[in-house]
């Protein structure tokens, strides 16, 4: 999609956003133009905005989120307003998020097998095969290039300024790529890896077509970040190590990780108990290899509300308290 104001776009990547979240704020900007005189803003018309974006049933994080790009525009174009004059909508703890179940995911790959044109498909389903086998962000995905695809591994480009990793991909899905590559990909974009007639597949495009496929499968909630969360899920569920979980998802901090799969203090400590164990029973300093052999991170240690001396050694209260209340957390 073209840009209006691309100069605004490449004010916000000089200040730290990533392309996707400064091209979103862009479009914000243009949405708002419709409700707002943008370049002479005024505060009363702001918090009328505000009122009406919240009575016609918007959440209060989807319109701090337009705040916060007005902000931004307002630096831009050098009439910056403090934000003590701007709206202050308190943040709401965030719902659980839905997570699909192994059936809801066959029964989404059978609707898209299901159907009859072969070329949108055959896309179709090797994108929701790739969210679902990677837990890549949506973002990841329509960004992926034909040369990041290469011996069953995918070079993922983090959209949150965090680190890139490579990703194997399961033999199945390899195949399904290489077919669609080989006979149903279109030409319109030389670099892309899911492509459109018109270029490379969007994000909108993206979000409607796991709508469309979740409401004919009879899993209305799913959204195109329920697969992430399934992906990350999955894999704790089956007793995969958080750290490499962490490393699989992309996440640059490990408290990140426990969050986004959802798992209870009580399994975290499960998971690292015998090893915190270990390491309460050495009374010197331990090197980094035998830390890291031990396979117990001081992140996920501190979080479950130890108190590190060092590099190995935890205080005798903090650990009997875990010890007596485990059974309560």
């Amino acid at each position: 999609m073209k840009l209006k104001y691309p100069k605004f776009v490449s004010y916000l990547i000089s200040h730290g956003d990533q392309i996707s979240t400064a091209e979103r704020r862009e479009r914000r900007i243009r949405m708002l133009e419709n409700h707002i005189n943008v370049n002479e803003p005024d505060i009363g018309e702001i918090y009328s905005y505000v009122e009406m974006r919240l009575r016609s049933g918007l959440k209060k994080k989807s319109v701090r989120l337009e705040i916060s790009d007005l902000s931004h525009w307002c630096k831009y174009i050098g009439k910056p307003i403090s934000k003590d004059d701007l709206p202050v909508l308190k943040k709401e703890p965030d719902p659980d998020p839905f997570i699909p179940e192994p059936e809801d995911i066959q029964r989404m790959r059978e609707f898209c097998i299901s159907r009859k044109d072969k070329y949108t498909w055959a896309r179709n389903l090797c994108m929701m095969d790739m969210l679902i086998a990677t837990g890549m962000r949506a973002g990841e995905l329509i960004h992926a290039n034909l040369e990041d695809y290469k011996n069953s591994t995918l070079y993922i480009r983090s959209e949150k300024g965090e680190k890139d990793r490579t990703v194997p991909l399961p033999g199945k899905l390899t195949s399904e790529v290489d077919e669609y590559i080989e006979k149903y990909r279109y030409h319109s974009d030389s670099r892309a890896l899911f492509t459109t007639r018109t270029g490379r597949y969007n994000y909108n495009k993206l979000r409607q077509l796991i709508k469309y496929i979740g409401v004919h499968s009879g899993v209305p909630d799913i959204h195109p970040h329920s697969f992430r969360h399934y992906y990350a899920t999955t894999l704790v569920r089956l007793g995969v190590d958080i750290r490499r979980v962490q490393i699989l998802v992309g996440h640059a901090r490990i408290e990140t990780t426990t969050r986004y799969t959802h798992l209870t203090q009580k399994e975290v400590g499960e998971a690292v108990k015998e090893s915190v164990e270990a390491l309460f029973r050495l009374n010197r300093q331990m090197t980094d290899f035998e830390w890291e052999q031990l396979g117990a991170d001081p992140n996920v240690v501190e979080a479950l509300g130890f108190e590190p001396r060092s590099k190995g050694l935890f205080h005798v209260s903090s650990f009997q308290s875990f010890i007596i209340n485990s059974d309560d957390l």
